[in-house]
Formats: structure tokens, C-alpha cells, sequence
């Protein structure tokens, strides 16, 4: 076991709370504000920049046990002793809607990941479903096996995990089916988080069994051993926006910080009483925590327990051997070598994620997922950032594949690499979700077949907006043109006009050129069959790279014909 110095000084401490209890914390996805719910019946929203409390929220008329956020920010849900619960608005803290009246006390709620229903689960043992557009009850209510504690929403909503006083249960929210239960720690489990991506499920135990447990998603069989340290009650349980640290609140006074990898403790954080709530920071540098010291303290995450990456030169760290392979399209050989890199050493973050890019060219987008997930908890890297977001977006998880990729920017240096990131990123973004950025218009209007006005939104935004992003606004350009290049080559009659196209294409690439996106081509060419926009992309960077630097194309080999001929 691991021993450690607790940290007893918090580098802030949100105090105005007049002596009442805070028992729920939540940080709205603005990263400016935090909302927390006290014994005394108010919440309370607060300024993360300066510290400051900006408005007391006043509704309930006794202790708020439970408080949501969805994930949007547009709403805010706190749940009271006597049963009540109370919709708010998001940017403003403003009653949304009146109490909804209930019997029963109403212990933990949660919204969906779409933010149209929230779900609550009270003293009654009845998990409920709401309507966040009606505030009506949305069909009938769970009645589960024993007194719930908490309830908890699968990252993709398809799931809803509700931990009681002996079991654990997971249903289908939409048919109210019970998919599984299984008993865990054999007395109350006190809260639950699932991993990000879905694939795990943690839960915490009381005074009996003061652990946090790992559960397999697809088996519900326990991962590993339980985490061993804390002393008392459980409260609650966090885990980290990239899914690799977990944080627990007990009564044993401790937060204490945990590696998911491996269930170990990285820090703890000592209070004055016990902590009954704890969050991270949407960024995930800070932990937040609060209970019977009736303050909110908010602690560093330690920099060496932040992801770090491997040399940032590059975006894809591959063997020589499986990097051969994959430019060439030899992708069962380099799967065969990257799964004999793996069966050498099972710890090996970078052929986990090597392979999942295997993976997603063969268009496996299970299995790609499944090992960008293995390299992630191994190590937080940026090649398993880059190999996650591609297989996110082939199972069309276009908004988590986002998050992501911008997951992937911090690990980048800010210089070459983030050019081609930013490249790999556009490629999925702009195509997949066209309200994502403002130069995603000018994909919209090109796929509905309005070309000139596609050319023209870009070509307006360079002149009306003087600080946007110069590069983005010329790999939209250069997109465009290549497509219209492809599509006009398509008939021997247009070949003038694919020629024109191609001209303009380099044209609009001369920034590239400037830049270091040429360097780096053998690895946008590893991702670039992974999705029709990533090889389009590839071919476009390939003719600017050669006809700007010299050869850059047969140094690292030229794809077989069949892939331009499908593309």
C-alpha cells in the first residue's frame, strides 16, 4: 500500500455558506460557474474565476440532497428532504419551473446525456422519469429491488445504473427492462460514475466495505481487485473528463484521488469533518469537495497525475515495422505485428492504439474503440487520443468524438502537431456535424450541391471576420476545391475545370506550405482510410506537399490506386 502525506491546505475555499452543509457540487460546462446545494434549503451559484458567490437560489423548504447539470448547461435539477424538486435555468439560476411535489425524499438524480429527461430516485425505492420539455411524468416508474442511493445515466443514455442498499441494477430507460443486477459490496453501495466511454462502471461501499469496485460493462464481473484506503462511508465518487483519475468523498474526512489503471491512490486531501460531495473541474486540473466543514475546498490535481504524452513530435507513435505496413496497406500484417507487439508486452499503450487504427481502416469500429479505451487506461497519450476520436466517429458518436479530439489538442505542442491534429479533426467535425464550427457552413452548403455558395461563405469569412482562424478557414477552402477537382474529373468534358479546381487548391494551400503539415504526412496518411473525408484530405496534402517541397509523395509511398478509385 501506497502511504502519503495528505494535503491539508486547499488552494481556495468557497465559504459563504453561512453555516449549512454543503451536500452536492456541480461545475456548469461554461467553466465559469459552479452551483452547490446546502442543508440550510438554497443553492447557491458561484464564480470559479474570482471566487465569488453570485446568487443564492432560494425554492426548496428543506435540506437538497440531490443536484444535476445537464450536460448542455441549460439546465440545472436539485431534489429536496421532503421530495420536491425544482428545474432551473442554467444561465441564469431562475426558476424554470415550480416545485414538482412528492412523498418521498429524493436522494440522487441525473439527466440524460440529451438532456430531454431527468432522471430521480427517491425514498420510495421508485426510480423516476421526467420530461424536461413537459416536466410530466414519462411513463412508469421503476420500482427497484431495495432503498436506492443513486442513479446514474450511461455516457450513451442507452443504459441507467441505479445502486441500492444490497444490489446494483441496470436498465433500458426506454422499456424500463432490467438488463442485469449483481450484488457488489455486499452492504449499501453509496454511489455511482461510469467511465466515459461506457465501457465500466464504478461504485462505492459503505462503512463495511469502504472500496470502490470496478464492473466490466459488457459482463458486470468485477475488474481487478477493489480499491483499498478509505476508512468510512463512501459518499460519492467522480472520475476525471479523459476518464483516467477517480476521485471519492467518505466520511473518513479524505478525498482521496485514484488512478483508474489501476485502482492505486495518487493524493489525498485532508478536511476538518466528514465530505459528503466532490467534482472535478471541467478541464480536470482541480478537484472540489465540500461536506460537514461546511466549505467547498478546491485542490490541485498533481501535474505528474495529468495526462502526458510520449515525444509530441509526432501524432501517431507506431514501430517502424507496423508503420511500413499500414502506408502500404498491408493492414493484416500490421495488425499481426502490432497484436504480437501486445502479446509481448500487454502494457503496451501505443500498440493498443496502433492497432485500434488497424482496426478502424478495416472498419471494426468495435474493436478500434475498444483498444483506444485499453491505451487510454494504460496511459493517456495523445496517439490514443487521435486513435479514440476515428473510432468514435465510425460508430457516428460524433459529439464524444469531438470532445476528444479536443481532449487531443492539450497534448499537442502547439506548433506542427497541432496544425495536423487539426487537419485529422476538421476531416471528422466538418463533416459530421456541420453546426460544430463556423466554417462547417460552407461543408453544409457544399453537400446540399451549392457550390458557388459554399466557395463564397468561406471566401466571406476570411473579409468579414479578421480573427478567425486563417488556416482552418484555408483547409475548408482547399476541401472544397478538391472535391469539386474529384467531381469534375468524374467526366472527360469537365477535365478543364478539374484542372482549374486543382490550381486553386494549391493556391489556397499556401499556407500549409508555411506551416509544417508536409513534415507529418506519413501520418496523416496511416489515418486517412479511416473515414472517405481523411483520404481526400490525404490526396490533397500529398499533391501540395509534392509540389511544394519535391517528393514527399514517393518518400512515403503512394496508396494503392483501388483507394483513389473508391474515393
Amino acid at each position: 500500500m501506497n502511504w502519503f502525506n495528505p494535503s491539508t491546505t486547499p488552494i481556495r475555499a468557497f465559504e459563504d455558506h453561512y453555516q449549512a452543509v454543503p451536500l452536492a457540487v456541480a461545475v456548469l460546462p461554461d467553466r465559469q460557474r459552479m452551483v452547490t446545494a446546502s442543508s440550510d434549503s438554497w443553492l447557491r451559484m458561484w464564480d470559479l474565476r474570482s471566487g465569488t458567490l453570485l446568487k443564492m437560489m432560494a425554492g426548496h423548504k428543506s435540506e437538497v440532497w440531490a443536484l444535476a447539470v445537464s450536460r448542455d448547461g441549460q439546465l440545472i435539477a436539485s431534489g429536496d428532504e421532503k421530495g420536491e424538486v425544482i428545474a432551473w435555468h442554467g444561465a441564469t439560476g431562475e426558476f424554470l419551473i415550480k416545485a414538482i411535489k412528492s412523498q418521498f425524499g429524493m436522494i440522487s438524480m441525473d439527466f440524460s446525456p440529451c438532456g430531454t429527461v431527468l432522471a430521480t430516485v427517491s425514498m420510495d425505492q421508485k426510480a423516476k422519469l421526467w420530461d424536461t420539455k413537459t416536466w410530466q411524468l414519462q411513463g412508469r416508474p421503476i420500482t427497484c429491488y431495495d432503498r436506492v442511493f443513486c442513479v446514474r445515466y450511461s455516457p450513451s443514455g442507452e443504459r441507467l445504473a441505479i445502486a441500492t442498499a444490497s444490489i446494483i441494477e441496470i436498465y433500458h430507460p426506454g422499456t424500463r427492462h432490467r438488463v442485469a443486477k449483481f450484488s457488489s459490496h455486499g452492504s449499501y453501495n453509496c454511489s455511482l460514475t461510469w467511465t466515459p466511454d461506457g465501457t465500466g462502471l464504478l461504485s462505492s461501499g459503505n462503512y463495511e466495505d469502504p472500496t470502490i469496485r470496478e464492473w466490466d460493462a459488457s459482463t458486470w464481473e468485477q475488474v481487478g481487485d477493489a480499491w483499498v484506503g478509505h476508512t468510512n462511508d463512501v459518499n460519492v465518487i467522480a472520475i476525471h473528463p479523459v476518464g483516467t483519475l477517480v476521485a471519492s468523498a467518505s466520511d473518513d474526512k479524505q478525498v482521496r484521488l485514484w488512478r483508474l489503471s489501476d485502482g492505486h491512490t495518487i493524493s489525498i486531501f485532508q478536511h476538518s469533518d466528514r465530505v459528503c460531495c466532490v467534482t472535478f473541474s471541467v478541464d480536470g486540473e482541480h478537484i472540489l469537495s465540500g461536506g460537514d466543514d461546511e466549505k467547498i475546498s478546491e485542490w490541485a490535481v498533481p501535474k505528474d497525475a495529468l495526462s502526458k504524452d510520449a515525444p509530441k513530435s509526432k501524432i501517431l507513435t507506431i514501430t517502424t515495422s507496423a508503420c511500413d505496413a499500414l502506408l502500404m496497406g498491408g493492414l493484416s500484417t500490421a495488425e499481426e505485428i502490432v497484436t504480437q507487439e501486445i502479446t509481448d508486452n500487454p502494457r503496451d499503450y501505443t500498440s493498443y492504439a496502433t492497432r485500434s487504427i488497424v482496426m478502424a481502416r478495416k472498419l471494426n469500429w468495435d474493436d478500434a474503440l475498444q483498444d483506444a479505451n485499453k491505451s487510454l487506461r494504460i496511459n493517456p497519450s495523445l496517439t490514443c487520443y487521435v486513435a479514440k476520436g476515428i473510432a468514435l466517429c465510425g460508430k457516428r458518436q460524433f459529439r464524444d468524438a469531438t470532445k476528444v479530439f479536443d481532449l487531443a489538442f492539450t497534448s499537442t505542442d502547439g506548433n506542427s502537431t497541432t496544425h495536423l491534429l487539426f487537419l485529422i479533426k476538421a476531416c471528422f467535425s466538418f463533416i459530421a456535424h456541420s453546426a460544430l464550427h463556423y466554417e462547417s457552413q460552407a461543408i453544409t452548403l457544399f453537400n446540399a450541391n451549392k457550390h458557388d455558395e459554399a466557395m463564397l461563405r468561406v471566401q466571406e469569412l476570411v473579409t468579414d471576420f479578421p480573427d478567425t482562424d486563417l488556416l482552418a478557414c484555408r483547409v475548408v477552402e482547399t476541401y472544397l476545391h478538391v472535391q469539386l477537382g474529384t467531381i469534375a474529373l468524374s467526366s472527360w468534358c469537365h477535365k478543364g475545370q478539374a484542372v482549374n479546381h486543382f490550381t486553386s487548391a494549391v493556391s489556397a494551400s499556401a499556407l500549409f506550405s508555411k506551416s509544417s503539415i508536409h513534415r507529418m504526412y506519413g501520418d496523416f496518411t496511416v489515418v486517412r482510410w479511416c473515414h472517405t473525408a481523411i483520404n481526400v484530405f490525404s490526396c490533397s496534402i500529398a499533391f501540395f506537399s509534392g509540389s511544394s517541397s519535391g517528393g514527399t509523395l514517393s518518400h512515403y509511398g503512394s496508396p494503392p490506386a483501388s483507394n483513389y478509385a473508391t474515393h
